[in-house]
């Protein structure tokens, strides 16, 4: 299982623009075989920088959608609202053994 963290700060004015993309984003990502949850918060005193979490089964199954031409038509509408490109963070699932 991964976690994918996507760091991305919005422009000023620009906010209800992106919850729209991004809402477009979560239903076609979600409808993917591999995806199993995602969510969506706002840093507490900064609503402008946004963070998206979702879980994936597998790398695999994140990096078709990541690199999915639906993503990418996503992502080239969403650059004009943003302040500066977006950071993905990859966390993979760590099983701690027992001593």
């Amino acid at each position: 299982m991964v976690r994918i963290i996507i760091e991305r700060n919005i422009l000023d004015g620009k906010l209800d623009d992106y919850h729209a993309l991004i809402r477009q984003a979560k239903n076609k990502a979600s409808n993917l075989p591999g995806f199993l949850s995602g969510e969506i918060f706002h840093i507490k005193d900064q609503p402008r920088q946004v963070i998206v979490m979702s879980c994936w089964d597998s790398f695999e199954t994140w990096e078709v959608w990541a690199e999915s031409e639906e993503r990418q038509d996503l992502l080239d509408a969403m650059r004009p609202l943003l302040e500066s490109d977006e950071k993905v963070m990859v966390l993979e699932a760590t099983n701690l053994k027992k001593d």
